[in-house]
């Protein structure tokens, strides 16, 4: 018997092997050079997070998280949510 995996059944970062839910877990061992997310901590104690790439900063936070991991779960979010999101014009 073989086995498939389900992607039209998938949301937020899970999907299906037959009729069991599996988690979406993306693996990369050598990043290109190019986008990443910085985490930075403000005079406050807050932390924070900026995209940047190349040519600077593309986007900041202006939320500031109360930890480290806070700002982390931000930025899972929005790389779940920006896979799924429909591009339109306003």
């Amino acid at each position: 018997m073989k086995s498939h995996y389900d992607f039209s059944k998938g949301e937020r970062g899970k999907f299906y092997l037959g009729n069991e839910p599996y988690d979406v877990v993306i693996h990369v061992d050598h990043p290109k050079p190019g986008a990443q997310f910085e985490v930075f901590s403000s005079e406050d104690g807050k932390y924070h997070f900026r995209l940047t790439d190349k040519h600077g900063v593309l986007f900041t936070s202006e939320e500031g998280f109360s930890s480290q991991n806070a700002c982390l779960s931000a930025i899972s979010l929005i790389k779940q949510e920006s896979l799924l999101a429909p591009t339109v014009f306003a």
